[in-house]
C-alpha cells in the first residue's frame, strides 16, 4: 500500500498527542499518589515511549524507563502480605516471555511481534513500579492502582491492544491455546493481588473505571468485527465479558 504523506503526518500528530496525554496523566497520577518526582518523570517517559515510539526498540525503551521509575520509587519497607504473590507474578512473567518467543517462532519470517511485546512490557513495567511503590507506606494506594491496572491490562480490560487477547485470536492453535492459559493465569494473579493489597480501595476504583471504559469499546468491536473477522469478534466478546466480571467483582 503506498504511503500517503498527509495521512502519515496526521497519524504522527495523533500519536504525539496521545503520548503527551499519557505522559502527563502518568506524571500526575504518580505525583498525586505520593511518588517522588524522579519516579513520576520516569513513568511519564515510559508511557510516552510506548505510545509514540511504535517499534520493538521503542517498547524496550519504554520498559527500561518504567524500570527506572520502579528503582526511583523503591522504599525501605517490605512488601508485607504482597510478598506472597511475588512467585505468581514471576511465573506470569515467564509465561509472557514464553508467549512472545512462541509467536516469534510461528511467524514467517520469524521475528518478535511489536504489538505483543509492547503490550507485555508495558504491563510488566506497571507491575514492577507498583511492587516498588508498595514498599513505601505513603504510596501503597498508588501501588495498588498500578498493580491492578497492569494485570487488568494483561487480561485485556483496557481499550487498547493487550497480551492475552492478542494470543487468543492468533490463527495458530498452539498460540490460541496459550492465550486461554494466559487469560486464566492473569485473572488468578489479579485476584491474589487484590486479596493481599494493604489498601485496596483505590485499586478497586481503578478496576471499575477500566472495566467501564473497556466494556462499550469491546462490545462495539465484537459487533463490528463479526462479519469480517469472527475470531477477532469472539476475542472482543471475551474482553467484554471480563469487563463485566471485573465490574461486578471490584
Amino acid at each position: 500500500m503506498p504511503v500517503v504523506p498527509g495521512r502519515e503526518a496526521r497519524r504522527a500528530a495523533v500519536r504525539a498527542a496521545v503520548a503527551a496525554a499519557l505522559a502527563g496523566g502518568a506524571a500526575a497520577l504518580a505525583r498525586g499518589g505520593g511518588a517522588p518526582w524522579s519516579a513520576a518523570l520516569a513513568l511519564a517517559a515510559g508511557a510516552a515511549a510506548f505510545a509514540a515510539w511504535r517499534t520493538v526498540a521503542g517498547a524496550c525503551a519504554g520498559f527500561l524507563a518504567m524500570l527506572a521509575a520502579a528503582l526511583a520509587g523503591l522504599g525501605s519497607g517490605g512488601l508485607g502480605r504482597l510478598g506472597a504473590v511475588v512467585p505468581a507474578l514471576a511465573g506470569l512473567e515467564l509465561l509472557g516471555l514464553a508467549s512472545v518467543g512462541l509467536v516469534a517462532l510461528v511467524r514467517q519470517p520469524r521475528k518478535v511481534g511489536r504489538r505483543l511485546l509492547g503490550a507485555w512490557l508495558a504491563s510488566s513495567g506497571l507491575v514492577a513500579t507498583g511492587l516498588a511503590l508498595a514498599t513505601r507506606e505513603e504510596t501503597r494506594p498508588l501501588a495498588g492502582v498500578l498493580l491492578s491496572g497492569g494485570l487488568a491490562y494483561r487480561l485485556g480490560v483496557v481499550p487498547a491492544y493487550a497480551w492475552a487477547p492478542m494470543l487468543l485470536r492468533h490463527p495458530a492453535r498452539r498460540v490460541a491455546g496459550l492465550g486461554v492459559l494466559a487469560l486464566a493465569a492473569a485473572g488468578v494473579t489479579l485476584a491474589l493481588v487484590m486479596a493481599r493489597l494493604p489498601e485496596p480501595a483505590a485499586a478497586r476504583w481503578s478496576l471499575r473505571a477500566l472495566a467501564a471504559a473497556t466494556l462499550p469499546w469491546a462490545a462495539w468491536q465484537a459487533v463490528r468485527q463479526r462479519g469480517r473477522d469472527p475470531a477477532c469478534a469472539r476475542t472482543y466478546a471475551v474482553v467484554a465479558a471480563m469487563s463485566v466480571v471485573l465490574l461486578a467483582a471490584a
